[in-house]
């Protein structure tokens, strides 16, 4: 089944991304599984959705579908995986959507799916009977056929082909440090992995004192210790060029503490849409699994490059742009400190991997922008779940006495309100999610209604 397991992977990032807190959080979290399949139901039905939108979309057979799809993937871990994939899943999905029903029926007979005592059956497309009585008699047939079930005892990171996919994934989302940082001074010299896309490139990455934002050293004459490009002595002068324009110029460097707004979090629209699938749109897979699904090369405080990449146009026009074109001397001294789902109960853990030395570094800009996850929570008791008021007061004054012990004298902190989430539900309510553009019969509600019925809602 070879689609199936590149959207496995997308949808379990894409779930974790939107889902799972920072570390000091998760205990705080229900298992995502618990409630009729969570996301490992979610998983499979959207993926066995897609698969036969794509067989709609090219004319193709099921088989056809599948077998032309691994070579869209990038060679190594990925394609290894969808092919390996193949064998477990696919003649269980083919039977099932030659049989006319849809990934709700099948993701049930598979056991990815099911409905628990006391809750509604949940589905993503428009149900006609009972999903749990369509299923039973699915599951039937295939056994008559002799078709092999996988065992899903616990989720799809216990099925052998998708171990070692899941340990890959839950390294990169457990870590909010630079994964190559050889002189640990939170800076590297890769752009992934909570490298350079995420905080300034190390010039040297085998000495601390050599970094982003850190003073001159001996006026950068013979050398450029604070990576920004400006070394050496002026010509005719006593002067470095560093002491020349740098100065007095009362530079800030600019750093945002947030969750996956200031971390712009973004899933390719192009990943779920029948219509735009194709190999270009997997050809950076890597490069943005390892960002966490998130820009924050492309984000408004943080960026600092554009961006022409099939799946992620954008002209980036940020506050670190705007403060660079105004002074020259911080190029480079930028720190996206941003996590998905992040929330005033685990902000100070996150704040601790800023990298800023009180003495040694040039005082900072920074912005302190957590915007709904101490309010939405996906959960139907939603009140019961967010953090109370007076938590969140003593959560924020806590991290503000954090960074006041950490940032340089001179340096800023503006703090962003709470954002008003219902005005991107009921602008997006009524339009037609990517999913259902083949036969326009899933939109954004349904999406919402789907993924809160699971309990996995990030909303």
């Amino acid at each position: 089944m070879k689609i199936l397991i590149y959207f496995t992977f997308s949808l379990f990032l894409i779930s974790l991304a939107l889902t799972v807190p920072a570390n000091s959080e998760k205990s705080e979290i229900k298992h995502l599984r618990d409630v009729n399949g969570g996301t490992n139901c979610a998983v499979c039905s959207i993926l066995v959705t897609l698969v036969e939108q794509i067989a709609i979309v090219y004319n193709d057979t099921i088989e056809e579908t599948l077998n032309n799809f691994c070579n869209y993937i990038p060679e190594g871990i990925f394609r290894i995986t969808c092919q390996q994939a193949i064998e477990t899943f696919g003649p269980i999905i083919i039977d099932g959507l030659y049989a006319k029903e849809n990934g709700d029926v099948i993701c049930h007979a598979m056991n990815f799916c099911r409905t628990d005592p006391g809750q509604p059956e949940c589905h993503i497309l428009p149900k006609k009977k009972s999903i749990q009585e369509s299923s039973f008699f699915l599951k039937r047939n295939l056994r008559l056929k002799n078709k092999k079930m996988p065992k899903i005892e616990n989720g799809i990171c216990d099925i052998s082909i998708f171990k070692e996919i899941c340990d890959y994934i839950k390294k990169i989302f457990d870590l909010h440090e630079p994964a190559i940082d050889i002189d640990k001074d939170g800076h590297s010299t890769i752009p992934t992995l909570r490298g350079s896309s995420w905080k300034g490139k190390d010039c040297n990455d085998f000495s601390k004192n050599i970094r982003p934002g850190v003073k001159p050293l001996s006026g950068d004459k013979a050398s450029d210790s604070n990576c920004n490009g400006i070394y050496g002595r002026a010509p005719g002068s006593n002067l470095t060029y560093e002491e020349l324009f740098c100065q007095n110029s009362n530079q800030l460097g600019v750093a945002v503490l947030g969750d996956s707004i200031s971390a712009h979090f973004s899933v390719p629209e192009q990943w779920i849409d029948p219509y735009k699938i194709n190999s270009a749109v997997f050809e950076h897979l890597a490069f943005i699994v390892e960002n966490e699904l998130d820009w924050p090369h492309l984000s408004a405080i943080t960026g600092y490059m554009n961006n022409s990449w099939p799946v992620q146009y954008d002209t980036t026009n940020s506050i670190y742009q705007k403060m660079l074109d105004r002074n020259r001397c911080i190029f480079r001294d930028y720190q996206n400190v941003a996590v998905n789902g992040a929330s005033t109960r685990g902000i100070q853990s996150i704040a601790q991997t800023l990298s800023r030395n009180q003495e040694q570094d040039f005082p900072m800009l920074l912005f302190l922008t957590l915007v709904g996850n101490d309010v939405c929570n996906g959960k139907p008791n939603t009140l019961d779940y967010m953090t109370k008021p007076d938590d969140y007061y003593n959560n924020l004054v806590s991290v503000l006495t954090y960074l006041d012990g950490v940032l340089p004298k001179g340096s800023h902190v503006m703090l962003t309100g709470l954002a008003n989430g219902s005005l991107l539900y009921e602008a997006l309510k009524e339009t037609v999610y990517p999913l259902g553009r083949v036969r326009s019969d899933i939109y954004y509600v349904d999406f919402y209604n789907y993924l809160s019925c699971l309990q996995i809602s990030p909303w």
